[in-house]
């Protein structure tokens, strides 16, 4: 079937992707495929055309599962879309790809900063960030990577024309124009709805060859997402947070019960996804002044030699561990690495 048709197929109402997929692949045209459902054609491909002139307009293309740009990841998946709506251009297929998800609700102090190091580390290694373009951690991802001249996609629950609020609209044009893309299984005009929310999860991780989740409570869109890279055999790791946030307890329940491998290193993932250079191999570590003789060394010691305070040096610290620098041991020691 032409790709009007499969759009007019998914027109007809009550069908799953995996059903407009069996019945574009099995019938030669629409009207046996309608024929075959007990369904009258009506106005679908009318419809599909008016659908296919609105795309244009906002030049949105529509990508059916047949469709060689069609994503090879998402192929690999249960209950793939029949048809994407992509605005932008979508990223090569041997680019490494990590979805980053988390809170809407991020923390400023911790949250913020750590996704920023953490996808300024995996753009400039050439891994296209995946995200779902909501507030918090995901805006974040998608921002930082854009600053970075890096490729993001946006995996969105409405037509692409239909995303709010206004914020997240206007970084969805940004990334399309700067060489990432969004992607919605919704046609143009589609409001988005509850279901759509947890149902895009599964394209998120889907895109990815690792997700990783950064802040979290024990209930939310990014754990949704974790459970789909479980089903879907995607690496899946969890950045730890303060004992005392309960924006970071889900994240703490995927690693104690192994379901996800705790990352605290850029680094950490780099067996699972593909990077264009081995840059982040100990020998390349850049020395750290005052942590350069290869001892392990209490924070009050190390803000001594900083001179600075106990606060700050624990704010720097941080920066380096999550920068593949610095190694805390117990008892609050730091070591640097290399």
């Amino acid at each position: 079937m032409q790709i009007k048709e499969i759009i007019a197929l998914s027109f007809a109402g009550r069908l799953t992707s995996a059903d407009v997929r069996e019945h574009a692949t099995t019938h030669a045209t629409l009207d046996d495929a309608l024929e075959a459902i007990g369904r009258h054609p009506m106005d679908l491909l009318v419809q599909a055309e008016h659908q296919l002139d609105r795309c244009a307009a906002l030049g949105v293309e529509a990508i059916a599962f047949d469709d060689v740009r069609y994503p090879r990841r998402l192929l690999n998946i249960e209950r793939y879309p029949a048809v994407i709506y992509v605005k932008g251009a979508l990223p090569p297929e041997n680019a490494g790809s990590v979805a980053v998800v988390g809170t809407r609700a991020c923390t400023v102090h911790y949250g913020k900063p750590v996704t920023e190091m953490f996808v300024e580390e995996w753009t400039k290694r050439g891994c296209v960030i995946t995200s779902g373009l909501a507030n918090g951690i995901d805006m974040i991802a998608h921002e930082t990577s854009l600053r970075f001249n890096g490729r993001t996609i946006a995996v969105i629950a409405s037509g692409i024309d239909r995303i709010t609020p206004i914020a997240a609209n206007m970084l969805a044009d940004r990334i399309a124009s700067n060489n990432g893309c969004v992607i919605s299984e919704h046609a143009c005009g589609v409001a988005a709805l509850p279901p759509y929310f947890p149902a895009r999860n599964r394209i998120i991780s889907g895109l990815s060859d690792a997700v990783v989740v950064i802040e979290s409570k024990t209930k939310g869109g990014a754990l949704i997402t974790a459970n789909f890279a479980l089903k879907q055999g995607k690496s899946l790791f969890a950045v730890p947070g303060p004992i005392t946030s309960s924006r970071s307890e889900g994240c703490h329940a995927l690693i104690r019960s192994g379901a996800a491998q705790c990352v605290v290193n850029a680094y950490d993932i780099q067996s699972s996804v593909q990077f264009d250079s081995d840059t982040f191999a100990s020998s390349h570590v850049e020395a750290v002044p005052g942590l350069d003789d290869g001892e392990a060394h209490l924070v009050d010691a190390i803000a001594q030699r900083w001179k600075c305070t106990v606060q700050e040096a624990l704010s720097r610290l941080l920066t380096l561990e999550m920068d593949g620098r610095v190694q805390q041991l117990p008892g609050q020691r730091f070591v640097a690495r290399g």
